[in-house]
């Protein structure tokens, strides 16, 4: 990740500009809660393949700088209503804007950043990024509220898994690489072919998660091991376990679901089903099918930094520890 982060070390430097910049309110609340988030040592990935994207479809000057940082507004205010839906304490190490200030602020601070980042969209007037950009937006929340329903349901199946992840976290990663696209001006087929490469490193990407959650050390993940299961997602790993589970098995994974606190011994339990049943090695053959997929998409640039870089970005998924 380092080595991509570098090639773009300037643009992302004039991204932390832009977010101080378009984040304009009269309002320093809204900006102490967004400065929480936003400073608080992610990744950057969704700016990152924008301008990678950006670069190597050769957009004009800094056209993509904006965009970059209304992606990030974007991301952000999912962030914060995920927190309050599913009553997190704790991301990347920090306690959650909604565990500082309550509910409330959190959810209304992400809605002004939506209501801020369409502002911003259309201030730069390209209908086709807008146009983009509000599709994204309808199946983020369609995401969260499919996600709602499904809490807790064993009977979750492998397709209506994919439909949440799909709108939850690839469709922003997908657009992010679109926006590069267009600003570029490429043609159709290689607009495509960015969306495509973007949708399948975005569920790459939320297949590895889910993955971390059930392998992953604490201090290295920034999170409790096992929230998944604590708030009552039933994610790749624990899906395919149950396929095979035995009637007892099923019950306790119904049984920790359902409870209002998972133990540490309810986490191992459940844990030992997945490993039992294979779920962690078939959601990662599944997470590198996409990763594949993400980078036969790139055959049709020619080779460059920037394309090597989103080439990197799409291995280093299957491979990161945080």
């Amino acid at each position: 990740m380092e080595r991509i982060v570098q090639l773009i070390e300037e643009d992302l430097n004039k991204l932390e500009g832009a977010i101080e910049e378009l984040l304009t309110t009269k309002i320093p609340f809204i900006k102490e809660v967004v400065y929480h988030i936003v400073k608080s040592g992610g990744k950057r990935i969704r700016p990152v393949l924008l301008i990678h994207s950006a670069r190597m479809c050769a957009a004009d000057g800094d056209k993509h700088i904006p965009y970059a940082a209304i992606v990030e507004f974007i991301h952000t205010a999912t962030l914060l209503h995920d927190d309050v839906v599913d009553n997190a304490e704790t991301r990347r190490g920090s306690r959650t804007a909604n565990e500082i200030w309550g509910n409330e602020p959190s959810v209304l601070v992400g809605d002004f950043l939506f209501s801020k980042s369409f502002d911003l969209m259309i201030e730069n007037n390209n209908a086709k990024i807008l146009r983009i950009m509000a599709k994204v937006t309808t199946g983020l929340a369609e995401g969260e509220i499919l996600e709602l329903l499904k809490t807790s349901d064993i009977g979750t199946t492998q397709e209506e898994y994919f439909e949440v992840i799909s709108k939850k976290t690839a469709v922003l990663l997908s657009a992010a690489c679109e926006i590069g696209a267009v600003l570029g001006r490429v043609d159709a087929r290689k607009r495509a072919a960015l969306r495509k490469y973007g949708y399948n490193v975005g569920m790459a990407f939320q297949l590895t998660d889910d993955i971390l959650d059930y392998v992953s050390d604490d201090t290295v993940l920034g999170k409790h091991a096992g929230t998944d299961l604590k708030e009552g997602k039933v994610t790749l790993p624990l899906i395919q376990a149950l396929k095979s589970a035995t009637e007892k098995e099923r019950n306790q994974v119904r049984k920790t679901l359902d409870g209002r606190h998972v133990t540490v011994r309810d986490f191992e339990k459940v844990r030992g089903i997945i490993r039992k049943y294979g779920g962690i090695e078939y959601t990662l053959e599944i997470s590198r099918k996409y990763v594949e997929d993400a980078k036969q998409s790139l055959k049709s640039f020619p080779s460059s930094p920037h394309r090597d870089a989103l080439l990197d970005f799409a291995d280093y998924i299957v491979t990161r520890k945080t």
